[in-house]
């Protein structure tokens, strides 16, 4: 087996940290604490997939991170560290909803939160036995930023910490506003920058928003496509939604993106596919990083069709799953044109399925390699 490289690469590196943890074992009973804290890993753990890597586990807390050059779009950080705690959150939720149990650890479940870290800079691989795990000053910052001032300035403890360095690199400064930074002095190494995002309102956010997802046994404009590649999911939503990714697939001259964030892709978005003089809009409305994405295409005399592609991992590649729902409209005309339409989009979708679906593998072994 090769030696990994030993030279200085960049990377991203994220901590998930569980806070309450000591607190939590000290005054509980431990077969359950340990049972709990179990669990949550085990929930936790599986959702780290490439480009992320898993460098090391400690008691409390989980350290991953992916090389710079694996980071296929610039908001990936952004969505990982929320889903991440969307994890946690749910399965830490679960528990509550399904225990009975009136010992300290089953009723102090609550107490626990999760702090996520994320930096970005230079690190080495180093071999330690038969592990591998990362070593220099950036990877020392990330950990010694656990320990910092956040709760007592913000009140907040569910929190993704993002530094400076790090937004600088996804180029997503501007997505945030200038009340979300703070600075931390580190003893050693200085002032270090950074935005502070409450979890807690992700999680919720998400919670209460209602779930658009065509599954297989919706009304279908056609039979579902099937698409294995050699990737994670977390790359296979690269090559769905990416623009100039989708617009190599789909066969487009360009496609736009409008609506956006300050530059964050998210539901509400919507890509302006351009083929030749034509312009085919496609607006996401339920936007789940590595597991599916929904859009909605607006069509003429108000109908609309929805699209979605699922995620499912198999081994190690993913199959996508691609679904066209028949178009609908609420208004009269909409409803009296609809066979026609319908007979209209498969007249274009349907001799160029193969040419996408040939395109989207070849993009899957690209980026495979």
């Amino acid at each position: 087996m090769a030696k990994p490289d030993s030279g200085v690469k960049t990377a991203f590196f994220v901590i998930a940290d569980i806070s309450g943890y000591t607190k939590f074992m000290a005054e509980t009973a431990i077969e359950h604490a340990k049972g709990i804290l179990e669990s949550l890993f085990g929930d936790l753990v599986p959702a780290i997939r490439t480009p992320m890597k898993i460098s090391g586990l400690q008691g409390d807390a989980v350290f991953a991170y992916a090389f710079e050059s694996d980071v296929m779009t610039k908001q990936f950080i952004l969505d990982f560290s929320e889903q991440l705690y969307c994890v946690f959150a749910r399965s830490k939720e679960k528990m509550l909803i399904n225990t009975s149990c009136p010992c300290d650890a089953c009723s102090n479940v609550n107490a626990l939160e999760l702090k996520i870290v994320v930096h970005h800079g230079e690190c080495v691989i180093q071999e330690t036995g038969d592990r591998e795990e990362l070593a220099g000053q950036d990877v020392i910052t990330s950990f010694r930023l656990l320990k910092n001032s956040v709760k007592e300035t913000t009140g907040l403890n569910a929190y993704t910490l993002i530094t400076c360095d790090a937004l600088r690199t996804m180029d997503m400064v501007e997505y945030f506003d200038d009340s979300e930074f703070h600075s931390e002095n580190i003893e050693h190494i200085g002032d270090v920058e950074f935005v502070v995002r409450d979890m807690r309102a992700a999680w919720e956010r998400r919670r209460g928003t209602d779930r658009t997802f065509i599954d297989g046994g919706a009304d279908l404009l056609m039979e579902e496509w099937i698409i294995p590649v050699p990737v994670s999911p977390d790359i296979a939503f690269t090559i769905c939604t990416r623009p100039d990714l989708r617009a190599e697939w789909i066969g487009a001259d360009q496609v736009e993106l409008l609506n956006t964030n300050n530059g964050k892709i998210e539901p509400g978005t919507t890509y302006h596919c351009y083929h030749g003089d034509e312009i085919f809009p496609f607006e996401i409305v339920d936007w789940n990083p590595g597991e599916y994405v929904t859009g909605r295409y607006n069509l003429p005399m108000g109908l609309s069709m929805l699209e979605t592609m699922e995620l499912v991992e198999m081994g190690d590649g993913t199959m996508i799953k691609l679904r066209f729902e028949k178009p609908k409209s609420t208004k009269f005309m909409g409803k009296l044109m609809n066979g026609m339409v319908q007979k209209k989009l498969k007249s274009i979708i349907v001799p160029d399925k193969e040419n996408r679906i040939t395109r989207i593998k070849a993009l899957g072994e690209k980026l495979a390699a």
